[in-house]
């Protein structure tokens, strides 16, 4: 479990990093990461809980210590042999007891040496307490990992929210510009059509100028010619009424007496 929860640890810390830095691929990588973390609590739940091992049913003279490593007092004696036998006799302490004693101690003795698998156990026991501390300080740190990752989160989607907003107005005034291009086009075509209108419409007044011209050029000549052609009808009356005068005159000297 020690190292399900290392290696757990670690993928959860690097989706979070490519999150926080941007990363290509950091939202695979978080959900990732969030499905491990999800496993690990999942598989947490069947690890069986520590017990705490009674230490005195192995070792009695632990049994009433409020304090580890609390030595008890030692009871000076005087090293003079009368005064020995004098204490032992007074404590009621006899060969029996004193064999009793021993024999406790040998089996005392055996006992020790048949716990070396006690020892072992106690050493895989602080393995693990330390394994389950490591997991702690991990998950820890997962947390305040995940916390500032949270954080970001929520600026990341204020910021999305304020980029989907910017987004919308750039769209709308996208929108708008196209109108008034449109617009614009319309009135680019009818000032278009307005201009070749009034170009034909100065090519009519040319034309009609021109013609204006021509009939005042025509007119001028038709007024020459019809002051040429009275001149002649004046003269050729002068010529025809000298004739005529000139034949009445001439008509009664003619005639017979």
């Amino acid at each position: 479990m020690a190292k399900l929860y290392g290696w757990g640890a670690s993928i959860v810390l690097i989706g979070a990093m490519f999150k926080i830095q941007h990363w290509k691929g950091a939202g695979i990588m978080l959900v990732v990461g969030l499905s491990v973390e999800a496993i690990i609590f999942f598989f947490s739940a069947f690890e069986p809980p520590h017990e705490e091992v009674d230490w005195s049913l192995v070792y009695p003279e632990l049994a009433g210590i409020d304090e580890p490593g609390q030595a008890k007092k030692k009871i000076s004696t005087d090293p003079v042999a009368q005064e020995l036998d004098k204490l032992l006799g007074e404590a009621n302490i006899g060969p029996d007891l004193i064999q009793s004693l021993g024999s406790g101690l040998t089996s005392l003795s055996d006992s020790t040496s048949q716990l070396s698998d006690l020892t072992d156990a106690n050493v895989a026991t602080k393995e693990y307490v330390d394994n389950v501390s490591n997991a702690s300080k991990s998950i820890s740190e997962l947390s305040s990992s995940y916390a500032n990752a949270s954080n970001a989160m929520e600026n990341l989607s204020s910021a999305s929210e304020d980029v989907k907003m910017y987004n919308e107005q750039v769209q709308n005034a996208g929108k708008n510009l196209a109108a008034l291009n449109a617009v614009y086009e319309l009135q680019l075509q009818d000032t278009n059509e307005h201009m070749k209108e009034t170009s034909r419409f100065y090519e009519g007044i040319n034309e009609l100028m021109g013609n204006l011209q021509s009939s005042l050029d025509d007119t001028k000549r038709y007024k020459t010619e019809v002051g040429q052609l009275a001149n002649n009808l004046s003269s050729l009356n002068t010529v025809y009424g000298n004739m005529l005068s000139a034949m009445n005159v001439n008509v009664p000297a003619n005639q017979p007496a």
